[in-house]
């Protein structure tokens, strides 16, 4: 190579582009279309996310214009103006000439990209873009430009005609562009190789923030084969007649495939021992320092098997969680050695592995439905996973797209290498997690899947508290024990008076299962057939456990916020609580308490219809809030939320008084410590009290009787003989027993653990959904039993998700909308209580006024007060419902003007991305042509110059 050559053809055709005009033309229609396809779409601002990911979705099919408009003149251009044959007389060979041309053209792509930045500018005026995935993504987009330049020269050398050039530049790259849409024409199994080589495929990993070797490697290749079919095209002169007159056509051909089939080979290959490097902020994408010390520091006397039996093929929805538990699998091998041994089996219906799989482990195949070429299908697909070591097994029957797949296979490991597993007791009550027969339906329930997944981890067990609760937990769970009977509530709350690691879920209006009883409801008939329930037994007293934590929960009442991070999905009541960083922007407390394990890094939780924990300022314990809601909120009454009917239930009542408090609500409390003299100890019955003292160890445990009112334990006397028999040392008093050191979380809310939302978080993020749910539920309620449990090795490594960069900017503008439109509202609001007050004032007045009446007989001053209530009452209630009804048509037009306000102010960002994205390339073209109009004053006479 001649890099004088290289330098002067590169220099030649770099500047010839920037000369024309056309060439300025072509950088502001890549500039506009790249910030039109990334703010325009409704999806931009609908997911909130400060990213690329509509410009990575749409950015091959804008290069498939653009990049055919650099390449077009590259050659061509040379044979339309007769100068190809004196470039090829200079001294260079036909690699240098290449290699120059295809630089230049890299050149003006890379001041292409460089223009597109004023994406990220408006990225970072709108919110805190990730930094590092915005590189990796310009990193993906050069190096896709490289592969489809290296193509469209290729059509330039075919061709002297611009026009032509850039139509077969289009042509010879959409194969590449439309590949990832193979199934709609080819069969399933041909698509799915042939999606593989497609660009969307291979950048997708750019998209995530990792610069792929196997991608960069795959793109490289591409540029390679093409410049040697470039020099092979620029060389057509020696195809006929070699040095011995012989003609090398076939062998440049034959040259060419190997170099298509070395491509082809590469990729495959690469894709099994791809290495990445996660650029990201949050490091996301790669392996969890957890993880990796969990596996360096595997002690195990058998090495853990690990058999995959996994499809070949699955649906594109799965086709990303098949590969992320492939390389995690991988990973796992590498880095634990001989302690791991993985056996991936590719398994397909009716095949050997399969009965494998359902022998030995009981995996089966799932149904799981996709949209193949506009038709939806159902596929029988397997994804599962075993775990042995020695006798011990666990099994992962199937990892869901939404499954953090990393998380799952550690636990697994660690769990199956384990000697012994912690306990965890589940307290009975009417909050049933266990499933059971059903004697009105005739079927047997499912365990709430709560279970299922403590069970992945821990030895679980049932606890029955009608009777004292010896037994030692690492951690007992209490859904709803206010639905206990006097005497259960007293053994429960011994339990926990006597050190027990408890979680406690109470709800004052379970949403999911009607059939559990709020904190002030009266508890259901419990079983028999309809007609045949037996009356329930009263419920216990409860406030005891809430003094004895140091805590005040309000059973009665209902916390509703005025916040949905959903705005796609209208219809979710105030009372479903969304607990994020977006719920009140311009407050400075923290919705989640990021010094304790257990709500640290959690992203967003959701409470239905939840209650709120308040702290007593007289307890000597430590109350550590956990969740807490925004300001926007206020309260309702749990008796009031549904609609009355015959039958007892009904609808979510319309008219329930939702009162404003503007005060943020503590969800979720973690409580530790030693009760002080003014703590619930003092509070507790004479039999709750004996039951505590009772779960003592006996070292420590006083001999008293039992104090005739309620007491402290220390204030009771010891209980020794009057006299000691003979002989005998009297013996000193026992000592009363220490506080024990309490250790308790309590959520105000039930809904939070429920099966709805594990099943939520398996079905992952669907890409034809118009809105995904992306909850931490699960991680919270698993976080409160592993931390109270001391069981801690999972808890970072479970809240590992991307840490979504949100428009955290523009949230502030629309939040100023939404709470201008909450103003309206309760001005309406107490309009209309007014307006009420009012009519309901003058109603009264008027019968007070017949009442007092004397100049009417008794008979007739009846008829006209009873006449007159019943003229009132239709006029009163006519005024109530057209009061109602303006408000109601008040409420909707405040909604009409808050949504156009919303709108409005993404209109304008998005016309204003678009308008100022060609401002660069303009400015660069009037400065480059005033240059360009300078130097031709300076070198022509003024003659020739134009008046």
């Amino acid at each position: 190579m001649n890099p004088a050559v290289i330098r002067a053809v590169f220099k030649r055709n770099f500047i010839a582009y920037f000369v024309s005009p056309a060439g300025y033309v072509f950088l502001c229609v890549f500039a506009a279309l790249t910030a039109f396809a990334t703010f325009v779409p409704n999806e931009f601002f609908n997911a909130n996310l400060a990213n690329l990911d509509q410009l990575n979705r749409y950015l091959p099919y804008i290069l498939l214009v653009f990049i055919p408009a650099i390449t077009m003149s590259i050659w061509a251009e040379e044979r339309r103006q007769g100068t190809d044959e004196l470039l090829l007389t200079i001294p260079a060979s036909d690699l240098d000439v290449v290699l120059g041309k295809y630089l230049a053209a890299v050149a003006v792509y890379t001041v292409a990209l460089i223009f597109s930045l004023t994406n990220v500018v408006c990225l970072s005026l709108l919110g805190s873009p990730d930094l590092g995935l915005l590189f990796a993504n310009y990193v993906g987009y050069w190096i896709v430009g490289l592969a489809m330049l290296a193509i469209g020269m290729v059509a330039s050398f075919l061709t002297g005609n611009l026009t032509v050039g850039f139509i077969m530049g289009a042509v010879f790259n959409a194969p590449l562009v439309f590949a990832e849409q193979a199934d709609a024409i080819l069969p399933l199994e041909w698509a799915r190789s042939i999606q593989r080589l497609s660009i969307a495929e291979q950048f997708r990993d750019f998209g995530r923030g990792v610069i792929s070797f196997s991608a960069v490697v795959y793109f490289l290749l591409i540029v390679v084969v093409m410049l040697y079919v470039s020099m092979v095209l620029i060389g057509r002169r020696h195809w006929w007649g070699g040095r011995l007159g012989r003609s090398l056509l076939g062998h440049y051909v034959t040259r060419a495939l190997a170099l298509f089939v070395l491509l082809a080979a590469s990729t495959i290959v690469l894709a099994r021992y791809d290495r990445r490097v996660d650029v990201t902020t949050e490091k996301l994408s790669s392996l969890a320092p957890q993880t990796i010390e969990l596996l360096e520091k595997l002690d195990v006397k058998r090495p853990v098997r690990i058999d995959a039996y996994v499809s070949p093929v699955v649906p594109e929805s799965y086709v990303q969680t098949r590969l992320n538990l492939l390389n995690v699998l991988r990973e796992f091998q590498a880095i634990a050695g001989d302690k791991v041994v993985v056996r991936v089996h590719e398994t397909e219906s009716l095949s050997p592995q399969e009965d494998e799989a359902d022998k030995k482990f009981g995996i089966k195949g799932q149904q799981v439905a996709s949209r193949i070429r506009g038709t939806m299908n159902i596929d029988e697909i397997f994804m599962g996973v075993a775990f042995t070591s020695g006798l011990d097994k666990v099994v992962v029957p199937f990892i869901d797209r939404g499954v953090p797949v990393e998380y799952e296979l550690v636990r697994s490991i660690a769990t199956v290498s384990q000697q012994s597993r912690k306990k965890v007791g589940i307290l009975n009550t009417d909050a049933k997690l266990y499933g059971s027969f059903n004697m009105q339906t005739m079927n047997q329930t499912q365990n709430e899947l709560i279970v299922t997944e403590l069970e992945k981890q821990y030895e679980v067990v049932q606890v029955n508290a009608d009777a004292p609760i010896t037994e030692k937990y690492d951690v007992l769970l209490a859904v709803q024990p206010s639905s206990l009977t006097q005497e259960q509530m007293n053994n429960f709350l011994a339990a926990v008076m006597s050190g027990q690691p408890t979680a406690v879920f109470e709800d004052p209006f379970p949403y999911l299962d009607p059939n559990v009883p709020g904190t002030s409801a009266e508890r259901r008939p419990q079983g028999g057939m309809m007609g045949m329930q037996q009356p329930p037994q009263p419920k216990g007293d409860i406030t005891p456990l809430w003094q004895s934590l140091g805590i005040n929960f309000n059973g009665a009442q209902v916390v509703w916020q005025d916040y949905n991070p959903y705005p796609k999905i209208g219809q979710f009541p105030p009372e479903f609580v969304f607990v994020d960083k977006g719920q009140d922007p311009t407050s400075t407390a923290a919705p989640f308490n990021d010094d304790s394990p257990i709500s640290s890094k959690l992203q967003q939780v959701l409470f239905l219809f939840p209650g709120s924990i308040q702290e007593l300022n007289a307890s000597g314990l430590k109350v550590t809030p956990l969740v807490v809601t925004g300001t926007n909120t206020g309260r309702v009454q749990a008796n009031e939320i549904l609609q009355q009917s015959f039958l007892g239930g009904g609808g979510l009542n319309e008219d329930r008084a939702m009162v404003p408090t503007h005060k943020s609500y503590l969800l979720g409390a973690y409580i530790t410590g030693k009760p002080g003299p003014a703590g619930g100890a003092a509070k507790m019955s004479d039999e709750g009290l004996q039951l505590a003292q009772a779960e003592q160890p006996a070292a420590e445990t006083p001999a008293v009787e039992s104090p005739a009112t309620e007491a402290p334990p220390a204030a009771a006397p010891p209980a020794v003989p009057a006299t000691p028999p003979a002989g005998e040392v009297p013996a000193a008093p026992a000592a009363p027993a220490a506080p024990a050191e309490l250790n308790v979380v309590v959520v105000a809310d039930i809904d939070v653990l429920y099966s709805a939302f594990f099943a939520l978080r398996a079905r992952g993020e669907e890409e034809d959904a118009e809105v995904n749910l992306t909850l931490d539920n699960v991680s919270f309620v698993l976080n409160v039993l592993d931390v109270l449990a001391k069981d801690e090795r999972f808890v970072e490594i479970r809240k590992r998700r991307p840490t979504y960069r949100t428009l955290t900017r523009f949230e502030a503008i629309t939040a100023a909308a939404r709470d201008y439109a909450t103003a309206q509202r309760k001005k309406f609001a107490d309009d209309f209580d007014t307006a009420k007050n009012k009519e309901q004032e003058v109603f009264d007045r008027k019968i007070k006024e017949l009442e007092g009446r004397t100049d009417i007989d008794p008979q007739q001053k009846v008829i006209e007060m009873q006449l007159a209530r019943d003229v009132g009452q239709r006029r009163l209630d006519a005024a109530f419902e057209r009061l109602k009804n303006e408000r109601e048509r008040r409420e909707k037009q405040i909604d009409r003007d808050k949504t156009a306000s919303i709108q409005g102010d993404q209109n304008r960002v998005k016309i204003l991305a678009v308008a100022t994205a060609p401002i660069m390339p303009l400015l660069l073209a009037g400065i480059v042509m005033f240059n360009l109009r300078a130097r031709e004053r300076q070198t022509t006479t003024k003659e020739r110059l134009r008046g």
